[in-house]
């Protein structure tokens, strides 16, 4: 079964994985005659993240060697299909990826103002494709904290970073006058969850995904003293991502179902591929990994 198959590290998964997302988004826009062609872009960016992920994980010993985690990422990635998530959103998804390992080679201690910068310019980038991006500046602070809070450079070079994003899009604008400053402004916007009164069925699968999340921050903070020393910053940066994508659940509820939930899938993922090593029964195991599939399959039948 699933807990058998994916319990290690070996090709095959890699490109099982790419098999199951060409198909699916092959199928998905055959079957919507809404969808247009160009979307198939979508698998090289998802194949992209889906590669980060995997890289992000075992280069920084997130979960013991095992693909429970591309498991996870890749099922739940799936779901931008049912909700129909613009690609700009998967581009900014991305760059947010390509910072957090960024940040979580800070562990090594060498180039740290480089990796800094290079973070903060990868969100800042990201923001231009998705506004809400920029709650994942908090990550960039968290992780100088964790690792080199003594030097004030540290501090400083975020701002820096986000200067020179800025002097370019300054410079964007000026040179072809689309007011990409302008219109990034008036994206900020709230739609608070208890404005609500009334959801959408498929809204339901993202109410599995925020308790789901919860959950496993619980986790993590109950089982704090059991994690390394040594790799327990990482697991807080993965923690306060999580709560970024929480945050964003409750402060614009209309944007997270537009597609800020995929900011979750990354922690929610080593949580669930965490809890499938800890669990000794196997059918508890089998259960968990099954979870991503029934979201995904939920997703569409309530769409």
């Amino acid at each position: 079964m699933l807990s058998t198959f994916f319990s290690t590290s070996r090709p095959v998964h890699y490109l099982m994985v790419f098999i199951i997302v060409v198909l699916t988004v092959l199928i998905t826009i055959l079957w919507d005659p809404q969808r247009q062609w160009w979307e198939l872009i979508a698998i090289l960016i998802l194949s992209g993240s889906l590669a980060l992920v995997e890289f992000i994980v075992s280069k920084n010993d997130l979960t013991p060697s095992s693909s429970y985690v591309l498991w996870c990422a890749t099922i739940l990635s799936l779901t931008y299909l049912a909700f129909k998530v613009p690609l700009h959103i998967m581009v900014a998804l991305f760059f947010v990826l390509l910072a957090i390992r960024r940040l979580l080679s800070l562990k090594t201690g060498h180039s740290i103002i480089k990796k800094i910068f290079d973070a903060t310019f990868w969100i800042a980038i990201a923001t231009v494709f998705y506004h809400w991006s920029a709650l994942l500046y908090l990550l960039v602070f968290v992780s100088i904290f964790l690792y080199v809070r003594n030097d004030f450079r540290h501090w400083a070079t975020p701002f820096i970073a986000l200067g020179c994003v800025w002097v370019l899009l300054f410079t964007y604008d000026y040179v072809w006058d689309n007011h990409v400053i302008s219109s990034l402004w008036d994206l900020y916007k709230s739609s608070y969850l208890w404005e609500y009164t009334v959801f959408q069925s498929q809204e339901i699968i993202l109410f599995f995904l925020i308790i789901f999340s919860v959950f496993g921050l619980f986790i993590y903070l109950t089982k704090l003293i059991d994690i390394q020393q040594s790799v327990r910053p990482r697991f807080t940066i993965m923690t306060f991502m999580g709560l970024c994508g929480i945050a964003l659940f409750l402060i614009d509820f209309e944007s997270f179902c537009n597609g800020g939930y995929l900011f979750l899938i990354l922690p929610l993922s080593v949580f669930i591929a965490r809890a499938v090593h800890a669990i000794n029964h196997k059918i508890f195991k089998e259960i968990l990994l099954w979870i991503p599939v029934l979201l995904l399959l939920g997703s569409f039948l309530l769409y």
